[in-house]
């Protein structure tokens, strides 16, 4: 395995993340930035807080996007489902989970109205290390790209595999905006094509600025297929309560 594999599994498994530094070549990324542009020029356009107040565009291959553009739609698909893309992510899932799959995709840019920092968290919530074992849970990755300087994201490195320390359980609760920097997590700072793979469970954080030109690509992935609900027993509980 070649040295650059093996650092990328070091940091995978001990850190929670690692950074691949211009994975993408400048053309795809003036390519790709500008399709991700003409979705999120349609957002603000049709709407005043849409795009403006939020500070991301989800379902960015939603068809309707891409009526003037179809193009744009089949370029942005197709680097997903790439090898550049697959190479780095396909070897991420614990054993017996399966090959990946695009869960989610959102394009992030600065919000026009306010500054903040957002609030610590992990994605999924419940599903997290302090609620049953890291082996049970699924793996989710996010898998950014760069189209501009990019270092708003802070993670706590190895909090992917162990449960809240009392300073980021206070932090966590209650989702709180502003919050001050826990200890020991860093600034993931990135240059146009460079890419950001991290697991959701690790804690984390994004800052947001109106003078800071934001332009970053988010994919989430997962292993396998998903699990359907069991909408059955959900009914057969409710119709149980009076």
């Amino acid at each position: 395995m070649a040295n650059d594999e093996i650092e990328r599994r070091r940091a995978w498994e001990q850190d929670g993340f690692f950074i691949v530094r211009r994975l993408v070549r400048p053309e795809r990324v003036s390519q790709l930035s500008e399709a991700c542009d003409h979705v999120l020029q349609q957002v603000r356009g049709a709407s005043s807080t849409q795009g403006h107040v939020t500070t991301h565009v989800a379902g960015l291959l939603a068809p309707d996007y891409f009526v003037q553009r179809p193009e744009a739609l089949t370029q942005l698909s197709d680097y997903m489902s790439s090898r550049d893309v697959l190479s780095q992510i396909h070897d991420l899932g614990r054993a017996g989970e399966g090959l990946p799959n695009l869960r989610d995709t959102q394009y992030f840019h600065e919000p026009s109205t306010q500054d903040y920092d957002g609030a610590w968290h992990r994605d999924g919530g419940g599903c997290g290390p302090n609620n049953g074992a890291v082996a049970a849970r699924p793996t989710l990755l996010r898998f950014r790209i760069a189209f501009a300087h990019d270092d708003h994201l802070e993670y706590v490195p190895g909090s992917h595999v162990r449960p809240d320390t009392p300073e980021e359980r206070s932090l966590l609760k209650g989702m709180v905006r502003n919050a001050p920097p826990i200890s020991g997590s860093i600034r993931i700072d990135l240059e146009p094509g460079d890419v950001c793979v991290f697991d959701t469970w690790g804690i984390h954080r994004a800052r947001y600025r109106r003078d800071r030109i934001r332009r970053t690509l988010d994919l989430l992935f997962g292993f396998g297929p998903r699990k359907l609900v069991d909408y059955s027993a959900l009914l057969g509980l409710l119709a149980t309560r009076p």
